[in-house]
Formats: structure tokens, sequence, C-alpha cells
């Protein structure tokens, strides 16, 4: 009798596993549904992130050596109509700079372009920049096949913002060796030109928006010392152009003081 009694008190302190068993197989089956009721919030918060770091945190090739593709990682962003985020509120440069980085790294990423094309934004509005090498053979002023693929791209999101344009297009400090472009005064600005025309002729960007500039030489990135640095001097930015941010007025306390 003695020997039974124990046998059934040595099963029932087993009987807690079985307790803690069902326990963790609901938290489990808890979790799991969590997770799933979170996807669609996951997928929202992974499109705001990349899109306020875009936003907010200009990435370019010609200061820090990282391409537009390989820095700003849009992957989360779907064809439009799907995870739709209301920006509204954000003024019209942050958004458009939004819009325009999303676009341009999509494609960058796709057509293995992270390094030849990058975006920023300046104090005169938002920079578009392609390498020369994207955009002309050497000593060239004839947009490669590349080149129109791309400005085809960007001419799609000009139409898309009223702004106005400009094409600066700069050089190293190469000489040309060219009779028809004897300085990179010449050579700067008929690529820029090229450009423009292009953009008009088949981007279909309104003509009275766009404008040409050739700044040769005289405005690099980086000293001219290495291959690697004149082929980032060598380059074309397409400048969206935004009115000037205000600044608050500074008060001069002494000044209200003699008013008194």
């Amino acid at each position: 009798m003695g020997k039974r009694n124990q046998e059934v008190e040595k099963d029932d302190s087993k009987r807690y596993l079985e307790t803690f068993s069902d326990l963790m197989s609901l938290l489990l089956v808890f979790f799991i549904l969590l997770f799933a009721f979170g996807q669609a919030d996951l997928e929202r918060f992974k499109l705001l992130s990349s899109s306020l770091r875009a936003a907010f945190h200009g990435i370019t090739v010609f200061e820090s050596g990282v391409g537009l593709g390989e820095g700003f990682d849009a992957s989360s962003i779907n064809e439009p109509g799907t995870n739709v985020i209301n920006f509204g509120a954000l003024p019209s440069r942050k958004r458009d700079y939004m819009k325009v980085a999303s676009e341009l790294n999509k494609f960058a990423l796709e057509n293995e372009l992270a390094k030849e094309i990058s975006i920023n934004v300046g104090k005169e509005g938002i920079y578009i920049s392609l390498s020369s090498a994207l955009l002309f053979p050497s000593g060239s002023v004839d947009i490669a096949p590349e080149g129109q693929k791309t400005l085809k791209v960007i001419a799609k999101l000009l139409n898309e913002i009223p702004n106005e344009v400009r094409v600066e297009a700069h050089t190293d400090n190469t000489a040309t060796g060219s009779p028809i472009y004897p300085t990179n005064w010449e050579l700067s600005s008929a690529r820029a030109v090229s450009v423009v025309r292009f953009l008009q002729e088949k981007g279909e960007v309104d003509p009275t928006r766009l404008a040409a500039m050739g700044l040769g030489e005289y405005r690099p990135l980086f000293p001219n010392d290495t291959p690697e640095h004149r082929a980032l001097n060598r380059r074309a930015d397409i400048l969206i152009i935004y009115p000037p941010e205000e600044e608050p007025p500074i008060i001069n306390l002494q000044e209200l003081d003699t008013f008194n």
C-alpha cells in the first residue's frame, strides 16, 4: 500500500510539465498571430524609414563615395498604389526629394548604376548628379545609350515637378586636345546643351523651364590629383531649383531698446 502511494505521488509531481507545455504552445500560437497581424505595419514601417532616411539625409557619390543605389534602401517601396503613405504635410522640397530619390534608386539598382547616379539637397534645390562616364564617351558630347535611358527616367520625374531646371556640366583639368572644343569651357558647355536638348526633345520637358551652364574644370569636387578624383569631377548636375528657404529673422535686443 505504501509503495502504491509513492508511485501516485511520483506521477503527480510531473503533471506540471503538461500545464507548462500547454502554456508554451498557447504562447507560441499567440506570438505567431501577432507576427501575422503585424506584417502590414512592418512593411509600412520599412517604407516610412527608407523614405525619411532619403528625405533628410541626402547621400551623394561625390562626397562620400557611396552611390545612391548603395546608400539608400528603397527595396520595400512597391509600385504606385501599394503601401502608400501620405507625406503631404512635408515641405515640397522634401516631398519631391523623396519621390525623385525613390524612383532613381530603383532605376539605379535595376540597371547596376549605383555608383553613376547620386542625389542630394543643396541650398538652391535638388541636385541629380550623373557621372560623365554614364552620359558621354570620352571627349564626346553625344549622349551614350545608357545615358539616354537614364535621362528619360529623369525627364519623367521632371515633368511631375513644375520647378525650373538647370543643367551644369563639369570636366576635370585635362586638356581636351580637340580643335572643335579647344578648352574645357567649350566642352562642358556643349555637354550641358546636349543634356538640355535631350530633355526637351526626347523627354518633352518644357524648354522654358530649362537652362544650360558649362562650368569647365573650375568647380571640382576633389583635387585633380588621381584618375579616381578626375573621374568624380567629370559630371553633369541636373538642378531642380526651389525658392530660397526663409530663415527666421535675427532680432537685436539692443536695437529694440532704442525704441522704448
